[in-house]
């Protein structure tokens, strides 16, 4: 009976659609009782769980607008989200300003971080999706983890207010910033390298895609990263994006200002070493 309650969630869901999903297997065969164990908290409409671990992809076509599945409370999550965590960062660190803050924020409330932390407590096992998203691995997938996420924040806020929202908050991702923070994996260096130039009036970095190599299915990327015009570093990646951030990683580690700024007035060739030509008296 409970299994049929959970199918009652939506009325216009064709039955063999969630036959499907039965046989698939879930962690539990309550897995209501089961997620609200994992995330600590129990709901008094269990109808906004239900709704909350509801994938678009599940949803009978009936529902053009996707008002039976979740992305409605991922979207009230979302705010939530910004609010609560604005308020714990302006508390936590009373010396930070608000630039720092920001990028605090900016990191933590990332699809990155949210993705990782709801695949920690194993999320995406309670997820209902359609047939085609579980074949194409969505239980999986960063972004619906992140979404699922915000939606069961979106969920808990609705059922218990704000205070309920900000203890799923401190037990899943207020007590992990210090170590979040301390991940060398999250630093920006495209961030931080594009400060520095910035700072000392070299403009925006510049970066060149040298070469693509590799199947479809398993690209590698080489990118070059410029500085004033300056060479400073090269990084690889299976996508562009993170070619760009091992360039700038790199770029850090030979980052000098007066040698970038007498390389771009012709004092140094491109290799770095001095053109005596140049600096003959």
């Amino acid at each position: 009976m409970r299994a049929l309650r959970w199918a009652g969630m939506n009325p216009l869901r064709p039955i063999n659609e969630f036959v499907k999903w039965l046989v698939r297997g879930k962690p539990s065969a309550d897995p209501l009782a089961a997620i609200q164990k994992v995330i600590g908290y129990r709901f008094r409409s269990e109808g906004l769980l239900r709704q909350a671990l509801t994938h678009k992809s599940s949803i009978p076509s009936e529902d053009s607008d996707g008002l039976l599945s979740n992305e409605r409370l991922e979207f009230l999550g979302d705010a939530v989200l910004n609010c609560l965590v604005t308020e714990h960062l302006y508390r936590r660190y009373p010396d930070r300003h608000e630039g720092h803050l920001s990028k605090i924020k900016s990191l933590i409330v990332s699809r990155k971080i949210l993705g990782e932390i709801a695949r920690s407590f194993d999320i995406g096992a309670y997820v209902v999706f359609g047939v085609s998203e579980e074949k194409t691995g969505g239980r999986d997938r960063m972004s619906i983890l992140s979404n699922t996420f915000e939606a069961i924040l979106g969920g808990i806020f609705l059922d218990g207010g704000y205070s309920a929202a900000g203890h799923f908050l401190k037990k899943f991702l207020f007590d992990r910033i210090d170590e979040i923070l301390d991940d060398e994996r999250n630093v920006n260096y495209k961030s931080i390298i594009l400060e520095m130039a910035q700072r000392d009036g070299f403009g925006m970095p510049r970066y060149v895609t040298v070469s693509a190599s590799g199947p479809d299915h398993a690209k590698v990327f080489t990118v070059n990263i410029e500085i004033s015009g300056v060479f400073l570093g090269e990084g690889t990646g299976p996508n562009k994006k993170l070619a760009q951030q091992t360039a700038a990683q790199n770029a850090l580690v030979n980052y000098n200002k007066d040698e970038i700024t007498a390389r771009h007035k012709g004092l140094y060739d491109s290799k770095g070493a001095k053109n005596n030509e140049l600096v003959s008296h």
